[in-house]
C-alpha cells in the first residue's frame, strides 16, 4: 500500500563543502548554524518529527578533517571538489536524503532540500564577480528556487530573492547571521605594538577588492579629514596599488594595511579603535558591524537597507555614495569624548536580537514542515 505520510526524514544530510573553503562570512555562517544545530541535536531540542532524524556531514574527500561536532557524523568522499563534487558524489550520496546547504548552492536535481541564498549580489554589482562565476550562481539560483525549499539571512534578501528569482518571500525563512562565536575570543593585544597603534586614534575597517565594498570611497573620505594624528586601519587582503582607483591620498602614510588578520587580532584591534567603519554598498545581511558590536566598538555603517536591518538604532549611518556624509560621522566620533554618542551601549544591546541557536530554531521548524503530511 502506498505510503501517503510524510516523507522520509530518517537521514538529514548537510552539504559540508563550505569546510574546504576560506572562511569568509558564508562560510563563517555554515560552520555556525552546523554548531549550533550539533548543540540542540545533543540537548534533544529537536522538534518531534525530527526526533528520530540520523544527521550527518557530507564533504569531499580532501577537505580537512574537523573534530567540531559531536552529534553530527562527517563523512568524507568522491573524486572531486567543487561544484562538481555536489552535482556528482554528493547527489548519489545524499539521495532519498533531506539535504541541507548553506552556502547557495547544491545538487539541481535533488528532490528534497532546503538551500540558503544569502543574497543577489551578483545581479545588484555583477562588475565583482568573473563572467564564470556569475553564469555558474546564475544557473544555480535559478535553478534551485525552482527545485529547493529557500531561506535566507534578512528580510532585505527575501525580497531581493522574491524580485529576482520570483519567489513568493512569505514562503522563504530568515536564518539570521549571529555573533555568539565573536564575544568569547581572547584578544591578541601585541598586534597594536605590531602595527604601531599604542596610543593612537584609529578608525578600523574590514576590507575587499570587491566594487560593492566601497573601500576606496572611506579611505578618500578620511583622507578629506586631513587629521594627521588620526589613522585607517584596513584589514583584509588588500594592497594599496590594488585599492586606488586614482592616485594614492595625501594621507597615505596614515593608512595601514594589515593583510589578514586572525579573529583574535581583529578582536584586540576592535577593542581599541575609535569606531568601526562599513561603508559597503550592498549586504544580504553584514555581520562585521556586528561583530565589531560584540567589542565594545563604536559603528559607522552604511545607510542601506540590509545593514539598517541588522545594526538597528546602534550604529551612526552615513550615505555610502557621498563622501561629506562620511566626513562627518568621522568628525563626530574625532570630535567626541570616548563613546560620548553612546554607539557602545546601543551596540551590546543591539545583539541580543540574534543567536545562532535562535536561527537553528527556525531551520529545524521548517525542516519538521517539510516533513509534514502534504495534504
Amino acid at each position: 500500500m502506498p505510503n501517503s505520510g510524510a516523507p522520509d526524514l530518517q537521514t538529514i544530510s548537510i552539504n559540508g563543502r563550505f569546510l574546504g573553503q576560506p572562511l569568509t562570512g558564508v562560510q563563517r555562517f555554515a560552520l555556525e548554524m552546523t554548531k549550533a544545530l550539533d548543540r540542540r541535536i545533543g540537548a534533544g531540542a529537536a522538534p518531534e518529527a525530527l526526533r528520530r532524524a540520523q544527521w550527518r556531514l557530507l564533504a569531499p574527500q580532501d577537505v580537512p578533517e574537523t573534530r567540531e561536532f559531536q552529534h553530527i557524523a562527517v563523512e568524507r568522499f568522491g573524486p572531486f571538489s567543487g561544484h562538481l563534487w555536489e552535482q556528482t558524489s554528493l547527489a548519489h550520496r545524499a539521495a532519498g536524503d533531506t539535504l541541507v546547504g548553506f552556502g547557495g548552492s547544491g545538487p539541481l536535481l535533488h528532490r528534497r532540500q532546503l538551500v540558503v541564498i544569502h543574497d543577489v549580489t551578483i545581479f545588484r554589482h555583477p562588475e565583482a564577480f568573473s563572467a564564470s562565476y556569475r553564469a555558474t550562481h546564475k544557473l544555480l539560483g535559478f535553478g534551485l528556487t525552482r527545485t529547493a525549499r529557500i531561506a535566507t539571512v534578512s528580510n532585505f534578501s527575501r525580497g531581493e530573492l522574491g524580485t529576482v528569482f520570483g519567489v513568493a518571500p512569505e514562503t522563504v525563512p530568515v536564518l539570521y547571521n549571529a555573533t555568539d562565536h565573536f564575544s568569547g575570543v581572547t584578544p591578541d593585544e601585541t598586534v597594536l605594538q605590531r602595527l604601531g597603534l599604542e596610543g593612537t586614534n584609529f578608525f578600523f575597517m574590514l576590507g575587499t577588492l570587491k566594487p560593492n565594498k566601497n573601500v576606496d570611497f572611506a579611505i578618500r573620505a578620511f583622507d578629506a579629514l586631513g587629521d594627521r594624528r588620526w589613522k585607517l586601519v584596513i584589514a583584509g587582503a588588500l594592497d594599496k596599488s590594488g585599492v586606488f582607483k586614482a592616485d594614492a591620498p595625501a594621507s597615505a602614510e596614515n593608512l595601514i594595511f594589515t593583510g589578514r588578520l586572525s579573529d583574535a587580532e581583529i578582536v584586540a584591534l576592535e577593542r581599541h579603535a575609535r569606531a568601526f567603519v562599513f561603508p559597503s554598498l550592498y549586504e544580504g545581511f553584514g555581520i562585521p558591524p556586528l561583530e565589531a558590536m560584540t567589542q565594545g566598538c563604536p559603528v559607522l555603517a552604511a545607510d542601506i537597507p540590509a545593514v539598517r536591518e541588522a545594526c538597528g538604532e546602534a550604529a551612526l549611518y552615513f550615505d555610502p555614495r557621498d563622501r561629506a556624509s562620511l566626513e562627518e560621522a568621522m568628525l563626530r566620533v574625532m570630535d567626541a569624548d570616548g563613546d560620548a554618542l553612546g554607539l557602545a551601549g546601543k551596540g551590546r544591546a543591539n545583539l541580543a536580537r540574534f543567536s545562532w541557536d535562535k536561527s537553528a530554531e527556525t531551520l529545524l521548524a521548517t525542516l519538521s514542515e517539510m516533513a509534514a503530511p502534504r495534504r
